[in-house]
């Protein structure tokens, strides 16, 4: 949808209005995607005007304790995207100086270039220790979060940069507790990156081929050897810990099930950058 909307707001840009009066809930992986679209809309097109219940909070209203406003609230969402919203600044939601949410381990964060990725790592790395994960799945998340890093600021060729956000949550359906990183940039996607490898070139059908081929050990936009497999790899740690992995890029998805170690690709909406989710069963990450 938000790539639908891009792509009518360059064609006939005017003010938008964005309606989530009827979400109840997002994931880090909406967020990224949210945060992205705001942040690259024509000027034309802004400020614009956002639906969501009990936003925004009237003046001397204490913003809901529960709920999406609440939770874009903890993840730092209106510190990223307040100046693209029809919301005088201090309408907008803050948290507190003393509130702290265990579930949110990296808040929303714009990676404009290494020193982000450096301060970012650091962050995650003390604040899992702090949680009891034990030192290689420490080092196993943090590997995952910096490779994905990497790639944006190596191959997206987005002078944006990209986002990123991590949280633990509880699944409502298996009642199981998941580590869910997600990370997107607006970038020229995966496609036009790794078709500069002539190896590659004449075999890129599609979006969904190519993220195929990216996730190939040792594949990347080099020639030479030595260089890509970090997907691989992030694949590798998923099916480790028995978690997933969804990968979007142009119109081409790609999904990978940890636990039966199956693989998919197909094609899917449009959309501009690529954008990727990783889910890791908790469980797994604090055994020793």
């Amino acid at each position: 949808m938000l790539g639908q909307w891009a792509d009518l707001a360059r064609e006939a840009p005017s003010q938008l209005e964005l309606d989530l009066s009827g979400c109840t809930f997002l994931d880090p992986y909406g967020i990224v995607a949210l945060t992205l679209f705001l942040n690259h809309l024509p000027e034309e097109c802004l400020p614009v005007r956002l639906r969501l219940e009990g936003f925004p909070p009237k003046k001397g209203e204490k913003p809901p304790e529960n709920g999406p406003i609440s939770y874009l609230t903890r993840m730092g969402f209106w510190e990223e995207v307040g100046a693209k919203l029809d919301v005088p600044a201090h309408l907008l939601p803050t948290r507190p100086m003393w509130q702290s949410d265990k579930n949110v381990l990296i808040d929303v964060t714009i990676l404009h270039g290494r020193d982000a990725v450096n301060v970012m790592l650091r962050k995650i790395g003390e604040i899992l220790g702090s949680l009891g994960y034990n030192p290689i799945s420490r080092g196993h998340v943090m590997e995952v979060l910096s490779e994905l890093s990497s790639n944006v600021l190596d191959h997206a060729q987005a002078e944006f940069g990209g986002v990123v956000t991590t949280q633990t949550y509880r699944s409502r359906r298996s009642g199981t507790r998941y580590l869910v990183m997600s990370i997107g940039d607006y970038g020229v996607g995966i496609r036009k990156t790794i078709g500069t490898n002539e190896k590659f070139a004449n075999r890129i059908e599609s979006d969904a081929v190519a993220l195929g081929i990216a996730v190939g050990q040792g594949n990347s936009r080099f020639a030479t050897g030595g260089r890509g497999g970090g997907l691989a790899r992030v694949c590798e740690i998923a099916r480790k810990y028995g978690g997933s992995v969804v990968m979007r890029s142009g119109d081409g998805a790609l999904t990978f099930q940890g636990k039966s170690e199956t693989r998919k690709t197909f094609e899917a909406p449009p959309q501009t950058g690529t954008q990727l989710r990783i889910m890791l069963p908790e469980s797994g990450l604090k055994t020793s």
